[in-house]
């Protein structure tokens, strides 16, 4: 929806006003259609906002947001179900100005206090001021879908939803290199051990389902107020389960299309993006649905994606993508997404959105989230049977299914039996081994990977299938998504709304025995139950997983691209990085950049 900054800061009005358009100014792609500042009668707290306008798009929407002569907010997300809020606080006598879901924010905060976060079905993250307690309320969202940076610098505190905002006033961008050799060797974009942590040292996340309050002193008191429920607490057999998914669906569905602009839809071909056009195509007929497409490559799903727009009747436009255009665009991707990333895909998704802009479509549903709740992996399955190892009649019948299902070949390693039949002794010797048999990965440079090596392991693990989805949402997995979607898409001035991240669906379905999560192996068994007969046969009982993938490795062997690889190559080698047998060349070039950048 938009973009936010500010600055908590001693230092006086005139420097605020010299630093917070700074900020806004560099984040203007998250908000086009508007700005607006706003400074403390203290003078020691300045907040700006971009605005992208997507609900009432009157001035009466604009923030940063005033309320009862007491609040100030700047925003960034959507509350969806902001109209029910709206009615039930009329109810207890709140008055409104404006049809915006940013003052049933307000008015749920003055009611509920920091309580109010519960209530929000939505993607968020704002910054409120009480003027009568002289204290800042920062908060995040559930999953992590709405960033928000901060940083303490020459005493001030400094926070936006982008870090070139923070850089923008001089905060330093020294590399965290422990993050760049888990990039290397782990192939992580984000430290499992540490949420607040990003590639750059001087700059921290409030992580998902937290806020934090500030005092004028810049003292920070820091809560996590949700927490994923797994504990199985639903008893219905799989037909009354996957009708009670498809309505909580449905309804998550409708309440992300409310919106004062046009709304479209990414669809790859795949059960979860399919899905949401047919869930939009109960609510309306202005259905635009956006592709990226590959052509000649192996795995473009134009087959599937053409089967869903032909049976209903979407307003398609696919979207073809190369290894020219690529080469065009890298500089500017990566700006946007700030930190590395680890394949192409991210850039089939930035063309995407791009593509929508261009149509006159401001919001964007995406089918992203379901694969983690869901067990949408194929590396997921043998968490399920780790869970149910001793029942051999069970597990049996369970690789055969996965195996006809999916022709994937399950069996558990030998480290997942010892870690099942000998847990203490297993964690024990891993830890004795870790210490004595140190593992250097052959294309990182020896020094590098002394001085960064941890004895910690980033990785956890587990042996049962929702403790390790649990993981994915909220630990490691899903959010760093998240954060390439809300780069691709606020980069174009697009907002995208993730139907699959209702909380109370997610709650739902990992409330449920395990069994039903993966039915008679298959993946993602309720969502196919719940659309049998909404989507064509060979979408809901699908056997490849293909996910949304792109052809970067073909991208890379054309000459242009061998030519940065051989430099960037060069670069790292030289910093003491990489040496020669360092063989991932797409990552090659992204970390040469992002240590390059200034």
């Amino acid at each position: 929806m938009c973009g936010i900054a500010g600055i908590l800061s001693s230092k006086g009005i005139h420097f605020l006003t010299a630093k917070l358009p700074l900020m806004t100014n560099s984040i203007a792609h998250r908000g086009p259609d508007g700005f607006g500042y706003w400074y403390s009668e203290r003078e020691h707290l300045a907040l700006g906002h971009r605005r992208l306008s997507i609900i009432d798009l009157s001035e009466n929407g604009s923030q940063p947001m005033h309320y009862l002569n007491r609040y100030t907010i700047t925003f960034n997300g959507e509350i969806y179900n902001y109209i029910e809020l709206r009615e039930s606080l009329i109810l207890k006598g709140y008055k409104f100005k404006s049809n915006s879901d940013t003052e049933v924010i307000l008015a749920a905060y003055d009611f509920y206090g920091a309580d109010c976060l519960h209530y929000f079905d939505g993607m968020f993250a704002f910054a409120l001021y009480d003027k009568q307690s002289n204290k800042l309320f920062c908060a995040r969202d559930r999953f992590g879908e709405k960033p928000f940076y901060y940083s303490f610098y020459n005493g001030d505190l400094y926070f936006a939803s982008e870090m070139k905002a923070l850089w923008a006033v001089g905060i330093s961008k020294t590399k965290n290199e422990t993050l760049l050799f888990n990039y290397l060797c782990h192939d992580l974009v984000e430290n499992p051990l540490n949420q607040e942590e990003t590639f750059f040292s001087e700059i921290h996340k409030l992580k998902p389902s937290h806020y934090f309050i500030v005092d004028e002193q810049k003292n920070i008191i820091q809560k996590k107020y949700w927490e994923l429920d797994i504990t199985t607490k639903n008893d219905f057999n799989p037909q009354k389960a996957s009708q009670i998914f498809k309505e909580l669906f449905y309804n998550s569905v409708k309440k992300r299309l409310r919106s004062d602009v046009p709304v479209g839809s990414s669809l790859s071909g795949g059960l979860d993006s399919s899905s949401v056009v047919a869930a939009i195509s109960q609510y309306t007929t202005n259905n635009y649905t956006f592709s990226a497409r590959f052509p000649g490559f192996s795995k473009d799903e134009g087959v599937f994606i053409n089967e869903v727009v032909s049976k209903f009747k979407t307003k398609h436009h696919n979207i073809e993508i190369n290894e020219k255009g690529i080469l065009e665009d890298l500089d500017k991707l990566i700006e946007h997404q700030e930190e590395p990333f680890q394949t192409g895909s991210i850039y089939a998704q930035w063309c995407v959105y791009r593509e929508a802009r261009k149509n006159g479509i401001i919001v964007m549903l995406d089918g992203q989230g379901a694969d983690e709740f869901l067990c949408g992996y194929d590396k997921d399955f043998k968490f399920y049977l780790k869970e149910i190892y001793k029942n051999k009649n069970l597990s049996q019948r369970f690789k055969e299914n996965i195996q006809l299902n999916h022709n994937y070949n399950l069996a558990l390693s030998y480290k997942d039996l010892s870690s099942l039949i000998f847990p203490n002794t297993y964690k024990v010797i891993t830890q004795i081994k870790k210490k004595l048999l140190p593992t250097l990965n052959p294309g990182i440079n020896a020094d590098f990977f002394g001085a960064h090596k941890s004895e910690k392991n980033p990785f956890r693990e587990f042996n049962s299938l929702k403790e390790m989805l649990k993981y994915e949402l909220t630990n490691q997995g899903l959010e760093k998504l998240l954060k390439f979607a809300d780069r691709n898409s606020m980069a174009h001035s697009v907002e995208v709304r993730l139907p699959f991240l209702n909380h109370e669906l997610i709650e739902f379905v990992l409330g449920l025995k395990a069994e039903l999560i993966l039915k008679n192996g298959w993946s993602k068994a309720i969502l196919r139950d719940a659309m049998e007969n909404e989507l064509p046969n060979n979408i809901t009982r699908r056997k490849d997983k293909i996910g949304f993938e792109a052809p970067h490795n073909q991208w890379t062997k054309v000459n242009e691209f061998q030519n940065l690889v051989k430099d960037s190559k060069s670069f790292l080698i030289k910093n003491n990085i990489i040496k020669n047998e360092f063989t991932n060349d797409w990552k090659t070039i992204i970390t040469a950049k992002f240590l390059q950048s200034k």
